[in-house]
């Protein structure tokens, strides 16, 4: 009997596990000015290695502005925080994000704002109007 306990015991915990959810996470897009970046003697790349071993980060490049995105682990993460953490741009010189970045955009919000706006022209567009015409003799 202890030994059935045990196996179902472990069963549901086992799959509470494994069922879990990741936490809520939130995404930055940050974007850096191309000659803004050459006057530090910088790449976004460099930047990246001071996220690289907490968050999750993707750096692009080419005929564009250079742009990281940051993924953190936690919702509650704003624009002037991420703005406020220091990254090494050469060498031993650490600055503010804010200082060198061009702008710091929050995704989630973006993504939010988008979809209040879709919904929005959704229901206007299924609100439709009939043109009255008043006729008079």
């Amino acid at each position: 009997m202890k030994k059935v306990i045990y196996i179902l015991l472990s069963f549901v915990c086992f799959a509470q596990v494994s069922l879990a959810k990741e936490g809520p996470q939130k995404t930055f897009l940050i974007l850096f000015d191309r000659q803004e970046l050459a006057q530090y003697q910088s790449s976004a790349a460099k930047m990246e290695l001071s996220f690289m071993d907490t968050f999750k980060t993707r750096t692009y490049t080419g005929n564009s502005e250079h742009a990281l995105i940051v993924t953190v682990p936690f919702s509650n993460w704003t624009v002037c925080e991420m703005g406020n953490s220091l990254v090494q741009i050469s060498g031993d010189k650490e600055v503010p994000l804010e200082s060198i970045a061009f702008r710091i955009i929050d995704m989630n919000e973006c993504q939010e704002n988008f979809q209040t706006l879709l919904s929005d022209s959704e229901e206007q567009a299924s609100g439709k109007k009939v043109a009255t015409i008043k006729l008079t003799l």
